[in-house]
């Protein structure tokens, strides 16, 4: 509590004071908020502790990226993550102008810009809207924007999707990235939706009803495996495959203390990347690998891996660098996105096209 009123700066309003506390839990708060104080406080020089990491993770952290910049981005997943939006250009309107209907639903500060990565994001700088969040924005409701980090926006930006494409989102969830890349499509092709998870889909079609989208996504329902659909068959397939969830702990800060082991993930991320490389048409197909952590175990260590058991799938170098850590060395196909860098979630992208 006091941590977060003195040193994330809280807005104004959120947090009872001082006296309510008291009156709720008795004089002991007075002994806490005494106790708390700079002079009163010893800091500790341990990641783990200094930024409430597991050791296992922290140590993960520094031997990733060296103690001083793993400190950096330990302290960078204590910070209240950004709300960042993206325009939904399939429903016709420009970036300014879904600004202007935000801000005449009385919505603040507004930057038409965040990390400057992708061109239809922006950025709520005072957070979700007061009356009602961002499930009561009309603008929203409409299917307008989305509320979407820039880093997964790039991620569905990697695939280069065009209208009259035949995609696949290999593990959809409930569709964040589906949305973003039937937005790139104008309305004009078709993104097939799998997950293994079906409840999860039973959102995805929620949201492409509401983002006027329909006409071009498919929820694979009654596929129960990528095994099941044809071979070559897609100009596009994206895996964004389940991860430790690392790279956002700042949105779900508990999944420091309860993500899955990236140990064993990377054997299953690498099988999903396998079986999902049978679906990519040859001669130019692409094949786009992505996950929302920040370590090489899931991430440069899978791409190696796949790599060295298909010779036909050629590196797709981005053409644009992203300025990420010093100490990771990243092929011209990758990409790290780094919340202490960018000020993004954490995320990594590798993409080939097939020969």
């Amino acid at each position: 509590y006091w941590c977060g009123k003195e040193r994330l700066g809280a807005r104004e309003g959120t947090m009872p004071d001082e006296g309510a506390l008291v009156e709720m839990y008795g004089e002991c708060v007075r002994t806490l908020v005494e106790a708390v104080k700079e002079e009163n406080l010893t800091w500790t020089n341990e990641i783990s502790e200094k930024f409430s990491l597991p050791a296992r993770l922290a140590n993960m952290f520094v031997d990733e990226y060296g103690a001083d910049e793993a400190a950096k981005l330990a302290q960078a997943m204590n910070t209240r993550g950004p709300v960042v939006c993206r325009v939904n250009a399939a429903r016709g309107a420009s970036k300014a102008e879904v600004i202007e209907m935000l801000k005449a639903e009385g919505v603040g500060d507004i930057e038409d810009a965040f990390a400057h990565l992708v061109p239809g994001a922006f950025w709520l700088k005072d957070g979700a809207p007061a009356n009602g969040g961002i499930y009561g924005s009309k603008t929203w409701v409409d299917g307008f924007y989305e509320v979407q980090d820039e880093g997964s926006q790039l991620i569905a930006a990697s695939v280069d999707a065009a209208p009259g494409d035949v995609v696949l989102d290999a593990c959809a969830g409930n569709g964040g990235k589906t949305l973003a890349l039937a937005s790139s499509m104008l309305g004009v092709g078709k993104i097939c939706a799998f997950d293994v998870d079906k409840r999860r889909l039973k959102h995805l079609l929620a949201n492409i009803e509401r983002a006027q989208v329909r006409n071009i996504v498919e929820a694979l329902e009654n596929i129960g495996s990528l095994d099941e659909l044809p071979a070559a068959s897609f100009d596009a397939v994206l895996v964004d495959a389940p991860c430790s969830s690392v790279g956002a702990l700042r949105r779900t800060p508990s999944l420091r203390y309860t993500h899955d082991d990236p140990y064993e993930l990377a054997k299953i991320q690498l099988e999903i990347l396998r079986r999902a490389s049978r679906l990519v048409k040859p001669n130019g197909g692409r094949l786009i690998y992505a996950t929302c952590s920040v370590v090489s175990i899931e991430n440069q260590n899978v791409a190696r891996a796949f790599e060295a058991h298909h010779a036909d799938f050629a590196p797709w170098p981005f053409e644009m660098p992203v300025p990420t850590s010093p100490n990771v060395a990243l092929h011209e196909h990758e990409r790290l996105l780094l919340p202490h860098v960018l000020g993004t979630d954490g995320f990594y992208i590798s993409r080939w096209k097939r020969d």
